[in-house]
């Protein structure tokens, strides 16, 4: 269970980092304004799941390294923090949440924002949390799952989040006989996958509409959508079938398509994607593949929050 719970909140460290990344590296900070992150919604997160996450994370109670992960915790389900919310929320003594975020800072873990007062996660924590999603025994039941995946149609599969406004794979499991495409750590940009168009589709309307105003963008093959208005039209059509599928738009001569892996409240965690040659497959075969696709993202969302 422990592992589990860690392996949540290294999942809520990758997706809040790369939302500050997208915000404050890409974008105007006004979109700190966005629906997403007002104070209701920030407290909604912080439920009973998180506070016992960080009880079986932790198993040295009350004591200093409990509290350094609840403030981790803490920015990876609310994003932006002050020393005020470590106070409210976790009920640390104010000198020690200020010592807490001073040596986080200073490690490289945390940055500050433009907003006075607030700190978000770093490039550094979220490599961390991808090398953490890879080399502990709470990779192993996500792995486990794409492999029969993979057995169950016959073709390659992965798992990615976003990291610094890319698609990100953190773990694939190829099929037999199966040329290798895609390798976990690879990075692509947001524009060019099925799996990226499923990030977009999650997104509010003002961050899709900010993402948008970055292009057009480079191709990576010549059917890759490049053109803002022809990528708006597939993030709507995305979020209208719960899924994306993606005809030689990363790779010529090679289909994706993938499903999003949603927590218990709809907020996406990740996405699973699954590729095949368009020599062997058809648009309608990956088709076909979808529902097995739903029932295995939705097994790895409920190992992510059991």
């Amino acid at each position: 269970m422990a592992a589990q719970a860690f392996a949540r909140l290294i999942f809520g460290v990758v997706i809040e980092h790369n939302l500050m990344c997208l915000i404050l590296r890409s974008w105007p900070p006004f979109i700190l304004h966005d629906s997403n992150y007002n104070p209701k919604h920030l407290l909604r997160h912080m439920n009973n799941r998180a506070a016992q996450d960080r009880n079986e994370v932790n198993q040295a109670g009350d004591g200093p390294l409990g509290r350094v992960f609840s403030v981790i915790d803490l920015f990876a389900h609310v994003g932006l923090v002050s020393v005020s919310d470590i106070v409210n929320m976790l009920k640390i003594p104010r000198p020690t949440a200020n010592r807490y975020l001073q040596s986080l800072e200073q490690l490289g873990l945390i940055q500050r924002s433009p907003y006075y007062g607030k700190y978000c996660l770093s490039a550094k924590m979220a490599s961390l949390a991808h090398l953490m999603l890879t080399s502990t025994s709470a990779y192993a039941p996500i792995r486990s799952m794409l492999t029969g995946l993979s057995r169950r149609t016959g073709e390659s599969t992965n798992i990615a989040v976003m990291s610094m406004g890319y698609v990100q794979f953190v773990a694939t499991a190829e099929a037999a006989t199966r040329v290798q495409h895609i390798q976990s750590g690879m990075r692509v940009p947001l524009h060019t996958s099925a799996v990226g168009h499923v990030f977009l589709a999650s997104m509010s309307e003002r961050l899709v509409a900010q993402y948008l105003e970055t292009g057009p963008w480079a191709p990576l093959s010549k059917y890759t959508i490049t053109d803002p208005d022809d990528l708006r039209k597939k993030v709507e059509q995305v979020k209208k079938d719960g899924f994306s599928i993606n005809n030689s738009g990363y790779l010529e001569g090679i289909i994706g398509v993938s499903v999003p892996v949603r927590d218990q409240n709809k907020n996406i965690l990740a996405a699973v994607g699954l590729y095949a040659s368009t020599r062997e497959k058809s648009e309608a075969d990956v088709l076909e593949m979808i529902p097995t696709m739903r029932v295995y993202a939705d097994r790895i969302g409920k190992i992510l929050r059991e």
